[in-house]
């Protein structure tokens, strides 16, 4: 049977002997300790409840006591309470009170007012920092001036008043400029701005008079500085010109009416009671508000708003206008000097004179004219002065091609451009054949790298002066009179559209014409120099040439610019002698070889007893009816020398200049050595020459292989000349008819140009008239000669197309 767990459950003493004896015994046990247990517990409470009814006992005896006291106390005041003693002990009583505030009234109030006053500092400061009401601010520096000027007159002043003067002199200063700040806004609104001036007459106790000078003053200084910043020019400038338009509307909406009310306002109410100051929190109006003096809580501002009149406030804007617009046009003027993009000048113009003309409607003055004048002029100044810094450019040409020249380096300024070099076929094709057309075309005309160096500066003056060309198109395309309620036409003298889109380009191209004409002028001076250069120089031939084609490739380029200029350009060259002194120069070059070898061939020829190609004559009498190889090499030797130095060059006034260099040269040397030749000759001493001239015959011939000369060599030692046997007379006059053929072969072929055939006709007709003399032929003779030598050059001038 299981062990009870607890005793207490037995309904009866039976219950506990239905377990073993061991079991009672315990359970036994377990009541006495439970027994004695509760013994312990109820002796505790009892000895409690003893202590609790001792201590009640003692409390209802002091209540006993102090009820007894207080009887004797009522019975006191009752014997006390009179109507005579009650009113002496409130009279001594409210006396008592009075002296009392009389003697802490002082310290009260600079208790109060020295926390106001602080309030005041941080407020201003938090409404300047925060971009706050700058009225409110006026207000709160007003009260905070009169509460200082309270705290330094009170006998316990303290140092930090001193310290809170010299901080609200700093926010004066602040306040100042933040509403300077605020004039020189012009996208500011005029409630803000009317603002601003109300609290500069209360920080200031200026007059509307005042205020006005001070606003002028501070738009005119934000004009000037704006246009003083190193940012966007046009940004500035456009903001400075609605700064100006912005302060005339202002001036005469606000001025005087409106501000003269606003002022008026202040004088309603005194700062203290103002809601707006109430409500600031830093100065606790409520609580401190009572013990501040009574000046200070009744004062009132009295600005004088009735001061200025109408008519006063229109002549200080017009004073003010007339020196704003003065600085304006200098620093306008100043601020447009770096600026050399003419898009960004005409955009400038555009837009200012349209801001301006646009704001005339709301400001229709007698000066609008003449401002308008003023911006058009000073801004087609710059524009002229870009276009005639741009047009000098273009002495920086020939200034490149005389230091080419006088820095001349032989294989770099005179190397010569092949066309089938094999660096052709290493040219880029990937992009199209635009590139490798270019470098042919570059070859084809010779333009080595200094001559692209010379183009490369020209062409920057051609795209300059293209700008200036599609800034005057860009003028002239501008519209001004696209706004019907526009009033510019009524106040100005002329339409906007005549002055700004006709006159004004009208103007400038004038310009353009008048500076481009001097930089011809100047690029033919410094041409003449080059010329002057050349010809005291080395490698003349070389150097010619250099000139002659970078001349050519500028005016290839000029047509970019238009007719017009076009032909001032070529008119400039035509006038000038350095391109005639270069073909002189050049046709020198290449005739020096040439003729000294054609000199050399006659030499020898005339030595000759006979003339190797008589057998080949025709006619009765036999005349020649082909040129001696000597000719033929002559103009072969002439030609290979053209097309080495560049198939290019040879244009129709080149060639012309070499043929006259040719003609002179030509006739020069043929009757010199006509004349040296003696009148007869022994038969011995002529056999001896026909020796040594046979087999010299073609050995010095200009041009020709080695081939030609052992066939020349071979005909002059043939046998057909060998053994004809020709009287040393005859034989004289054979060589001289010969030659007189050669004379009109080159005369046909050297056919100069109309304005030199008077003097070539000369030359021709000295040399014909010599060597008939010596060749002793009649005149119809020498006319089928002359018509058998220009039908020979029919015949052949193809092989000599550079001179044909």
């Amino acid at each position: 049977m299981a062990e009870p767990t607890n005793a207490r459950t037995f309904q009866s003493w039976e219950d506990a002997f239905q377990y073993p004896i061991p079991v009672v015994r315990k359970l036994e046990k377990r009541l006495r300790a439970d027994i004695e247990e509760n013994r312990e517990k109820l002796r505790t409470l009892v000895g409690s409840s003893y202590r609790d009814l001792l201590g009640t006992a003692e409390r209802i005896i002091d209540m006993d006591e102090q009820m007894q006291e207080v009887e004797a106390k009522l019975g006191d005041i009752g014997l006390k309470c009179n109507t005579r003693a009650l009113e002496r002990i409130g009279g001594n009583t409210l006396r008592l009170h009075k002296n009392n505030a009389r003697l802490k009234a002082d310290e009260f109030a600079f208790a109060s007012q020295l926390p106001v006053l602080q309030g005041c500092s941080t407020v201003i400061s938090r409404l300047l920092r925060r971009s706050g009401s700058s009225l409110l601010a006026a207000k709160v520096l007003i009260i905070a001036r009169l509460l200082h000027k309270s705290l330094t007159s009170s006998p316990s002043s303290a140092p930090l008043v001193d310290t809170l003067r010299d901080k609200l002199a700093s926010l004066r200063g602040r306040l100042l400029r933040y509403i300077d700040k605020i004039f020189a806004n012009p996208d500011v609104e005029q409630a803000t701005l009317i603002e601003s001036m109300h609290a500069f007459c209360l920080a200031t106790s200026s007059t509307p008079t005042d205020v006005l000078r001070h606003f002028h003053h501070a738009r005119l200084e934000a004009i000037t500085d704006r246009l003083k910043q190193s940012l966007n020019a046009r940004t500035d400038i456009l903001a400075s010109m609605k700064l100006f338009i912005s302060t005339l509307e202002d001036t005469q909406s606000i001025f005087p009416k409106r501000l003269a009310a606003a002022l008026e306002t202040s004088k309603s109410l005194p700062l203290l009671e103002d809601p707006t100051v109430l409500e600031l929190p830093e100065l606790q109006l409520d609580i401190h508000g009572r013990w501040i003096e009574g000046n200070i809580q009744r004062f009132t501002p009295q600005p004088k708003h009735d001061q200025l009149q109408r008519s006063s406030a229109e002549s200080m804007l017009r004073t003010w206008a007339a020196n704003a617009i003065k600085s304006f046009l200098v620093e306008l003027s100043q601020k447009l000097a770096p600026e050399e993009n003419l898009q960004i000048l005409v955009e400038i113009r555009r837009e200012l004179l349209e801001l301006w003309l646009a704001s005339l409607q709301l400001n229709s003055t007698s000066d609008a004219a003449d401002i308008v004048d003023d911006l058009r002029k000073v801004m087609m100044e710059r524009i002229a002065n870009v276009a005639r810094s741009r047009s000098t450019n273009l002495r920086s040409a020939p200034q490149a091609i005389l230091h080419a020249i006088t820095h001349w380096q032989t294989g770099a300024h005179d190397s010569k451009v092949n066309l089938w070099d094999q660096t052709t076929s290493d040219i880029d094709t990937s992009k199209g054949a635009s590139q490798i057309t270019q470098r042919i075309l570059d070859r084809c005309h010779g333009r080595s790298r200094p001559i692209n160096e010379v183009l490369n500066v020209f062409e920057e003056w051609v795209q300059s002066i293209q700008d200036i060309q599609n800034t005057v198109k860009t003028m002239k395309e501008q519209r001004w009179d696209e706004n019907p309620e526009d009033v510019a036409e009524e106040i100005l003298a002329e339409p906007p559209q005549v002055l700004l889109s006709n006159r004004d380009p009208k103007m400038l191209e004038e310009t353009l014409a008048s500076v481009v004409h001097d930089a011809f002028e100047t690029f033919r001076e410094e041409l003449q120099q080059i010329g002057t250069a050349i010809e005291s120089q080395d490698h003349q031939g070389d150097k010619a040439i250099f000139v002659l084609r970078s001349l050519r490739e500028l005016r290839q380029r000029m047509p970019k610019l238009g007719v017009p200029l076009a032909s001032s350009f070529s008119a400039s060259l035509k006038d000038t002698s350095v391109e005639r002194t270069c073909r002189k120069l050049l046709a020198s070059s290449i005739c020096e070889i040439p003729i000294a070898g054609f000199h050399k061939s006659i030499q020898r020829y005339l030595k000759f007893p006979n003339s190797p190609a008589r057998p080949l004559w025709e006619g009765n009498p036999p005349l020649p009816v082909q040129p001696s190889p000597a000719a033929f090499k002559f103009l072969r030797a002439v030609v290979g020398k053209m097309g080495s130095a560049g198939h290019d060059l040879w244009n129709v006034q080149t060639v012309q200049a070499l043929k006259v260099h040719l003609v002179e040269e030509r006739t020069s040397k043929v009757l010199a050595l006509v004349e040296e030749v003696p009148a007869r000759k022994t038969d011995a001493e002529t056999a001896n020459e026909r020796k040594e001239g046979t087999g010299e015959a073609g050995a010095d011939s200009v041009g020709e292989d080695e081939g030609d000369k052992s066939k020349e060599s071979d005909e002059a030692a043939s046998p057909l000349n060998s053994a004809e046997v020709v009287p040393p007379v005859a034989g004289s006059l054979e060589k001289y008819i010969q030659l007189l053929f050669d004379i009109a072969y080159l005369n046909n072929a050297l056919q100069a140009p109309s304005e030199h055939s008077s003097n070539q006709q000369d030359e021709y007709g000295k040399s014909t008239t010599e060597l008939s003399s010596k060749a002793n032929i009649d005149k119809s003779a020498l006319q089928r000669l002359e018509k058998s030598a220009a039908d020979y050059w029919r015949k052949t001038y193809l092989l000599f197309a550079l001179l044909a």
